[in-house]
């Protein structure tokens, strides 16, 4: 490579570090300014209050929600609902990650008018690609603790703590269609002991399998 060339592309990068540096400062002067007008006093140093944040990619796509509620915005799909929580969404708006309080659940591509959770929850809520709930981690204002995974359009496995009657709970919902949101297996620890039971497709228990005090009892109605 040539003299002329080597100068050429140091120019080049020298406009670029250029560039950069007096957006860097911009940012340092507005972060300055926001500092000032909003920043820190004397009770409170080094806080900073927001009603809400938005956090946008390099396309100018909000991506991530903050507050309490998290801020509505033309960007995001849903608008029927905001909760006290961060909300990550993807490129095209929809929900993907809630983080915090739960809200009412979008199914396939509606949000039911009449839902209504057992009780009011507070952990990680997973959407699919389409924003639909399909799983997530929560404690509820009930006194139970939950980890669950969704069909498209039901609950498809859970695993519950119970703090009222001290019991863990694990649940296989049943994948057929048709069969609608019935359990195909239960399986409950309690007490000294436990139960196992497998449904069919009726809803009612055809196996059960049960261990009281060192004792296991098999019944098959």
């Amino acid at each position: 490579m040539d003299i002329e060339a080597r100068l050429a592309r140091l120019e080049a990068r020298n406009t670029k570090l250029t560039v950069i540096c007096g957006v860097l400062a911009t940012l340092c002067m507005a972060l300055g300014t926001t500092f000032a007008v909003a920043g820190p006093d004397a009770t409170q140093p080094g806080v900073i209050h927001a009603k809400g944040l938005v956090i946008d990619d390099a396309n100018g796509h909000p991506r991530i929600l903050i507050g309490a509620p998290f801020p509505d915005v033309p960007g995001r799909i849903r608008h029927d609902e905001r909760s006290m929580a961060m909300l990550f969404l993807d490129e095209q708006g929809h929900d993907r990650l809630t983080v915090g309080q739960a809200m009412t659940p979008q199914i396939k591509g509606k949000v039911p008018a009449q839902f209504h959770r057992i009780g009011d929850s507070v952990g990680v809520t997973i959407h699919d690609l389409d924003g639909n709930e399909r799983g997530g981690m929560a404690w509820l204002s009930n006194g139970r603790g939950a980890i669950a995974f969704d069909y498209p359009e039901r609950d498809a496995i859970g695993m519950y703590v119970d703090d009222k009657d001290r019991s863990a709970t694990f649940v296989l919902e049943n994948p057929d269609v048709s069969v609608g949101d019935r359990s195909l297996l239960e399986l409950t620890a309690r007490g000294k002991g436990g139960e196992l039971r497998l449904f069919d497709g009726a809803g009612k228990v055809r196996t059960r399998w049960s261990l009281t005090e060192g004792r296991i009892d098999a019944t098959k109605p």
